[in-house]
């Protein structure tokens, strides 16, 4: 025999006691310190290939040397840690690495025509190569690591440095002309001049990178202006993303403010000014009583039908193209929902006995005998 056990009410949790902190302990910062640690940690891995080329030009210290004790581990650590420890500010900086390749892309698509279709100036990215291999031989190989270097290491940390620091300023809340032009003065002012600078001041400068001519200076310039345009682009197009940044953007100026309803602008366009309608005159209607004077006085009103359901069948004189006129009852229709006397109610109590379901029968049809067989 089974034997049901009473259900019995859940334990309550106990409650474990909690310590309070001591009078002057302070307390720990949460997401906001972690998280500008983080985009600190992402912009200075950002300007690290831009310095290490600076720094072997000078004859600080060499790229092979400082690729191989600071670039590269720190862009492991840093991979790493944003893959097990992902961060909202994250988004933005993989979308600034993104466009900051594509605008670098784009940008090379212009110096590699003038450089080996019209020969107006050398290519000193496979020489950069060699310079973090260390095989100064090994032109091949220097211009593959050269040229990734050059767009993910430039190219992306120029376009994460600006996507980090248009979002702290709240540059998307910006019309697209003026995040453009923004874009560009970022290419030109720090990176464009910090280049030409490096290339001027150098002892070895224009011997190791290219020399300082108005053909190169004019083309270096252009393509930045290129790199500069994308990247504006891609930060106007990336609007959406600055949805994820966690920390609170200064207030620009009014006159500043985006009206074209861009993602996060902070500025509602106007209300559209109220025209008044123009008044239209009512036309005066007659009363539901009144008599219609076009009205024909010869029609009479079209017979009703008894019963449940009153269906009011129009004349034919009356009905239109395309309306429906009911068919006249015939003499062979019974009526309906109507008192019959005694006489009429016989003569359709006769018909209905003559009458099979799917035919009509003249005459009352004995049924047949069933024949059987012998037993």
């Amino acid at each position: 025999m089974l034997r049901l056990r009473p259900a019995l009410p859940p334990r309550a949790p106990r409650a474990r006691p909690t310590r309070a902190a001591p009078a002057g302990a302070a307390v720990p910062a949460l997401a906001p310190a972690a998280g500008t640690g983080r985009v600190a940690l992402h912009v200075l891995l950002a300007a690290l290939p831009l310095l290490a080329i600076s720094a072997h030009v000078f004859d600080l210290v060499p790229m092979q040397l400082s690729a191989a004790l600071l670039v590269v581990p720190l862009a492991t650590a840093v991979a790493v840690l944003t893959l097990f420890d992902p961060h909202p500010a994250d988004r933005i900086v993989a979308h600034g690495l993104a466009w900051g390749v594509v605008a670098c892309a784009v940008y090379d698509v212009f110096r590699l025509d003038t450089v080996y279709m019209l020969g107006l100036w050398g290519d000193f990215i496979p020489t950069m190569g060699t310079w973090i291999t260390g095989r100064p031989g090994d032109t091949a190989g220097g211009a593959v690591v050269g040229y990734l270097w050059r767009y993910i290491g430039d190219g992306g940390g120029i376009g994460l440095t600006f996507f980090v620091v248009a979002s702290a300023c709240g540059l998307h809340r910006l019309s697209r002309a003026r995040v453009v032009l923004a874009a560009v003065d970022f290419a030109v002012a720090p990176v464009w001049a910090g280049l030409v600078g490096t290339v001027a001041l150098a002892p070895r400068g224009e011997e190791l990178m290219f020399p300082l001519t108005p053909v190169t200076v004019s083309l270096s310039l252009v393509g930045h202006l290129i790199f500069g345009l994308v990247l504006g682009l891609g930060f106007w197009h990336s609007r959406a993303v600055q949805s994820h940044w966690p920390w609170p953007t200064p207030a620009l100026p009014a006159r500043l403010r985006t009206t074209t309803g861009a993602p996060g602008a902070d500025a509602t366009p106007p209300p559209a000014p109220r025209v008044p309608l123009p008044r239209v005159p009512v036309p005066h209607l007659p009363a539901p009583d009144a008599a219609v004077p076009d009205a024909p006085a010869h029609r009479s009103p079209a017979p009703q039908a008894s019963g449940p359901h009153r269906r009011v069948a129009r004349p034919a004189e009356d009905a239109g193209p395309g309306v429906f006129v009911p068919r006249q009852r015939t003499s062979s229709t019974p009526p309906a929902a109507r008192t019959l006397d005694p006489d009429t109610w016989e003569q359709w109590h006769r018909r209905l006995e003559s009458t099979q379901p799917g035919r009509r029968a003249h005459g009352r049809r004995e049924p047949e005998p069933v024949r059987r067989g012998p037993a």
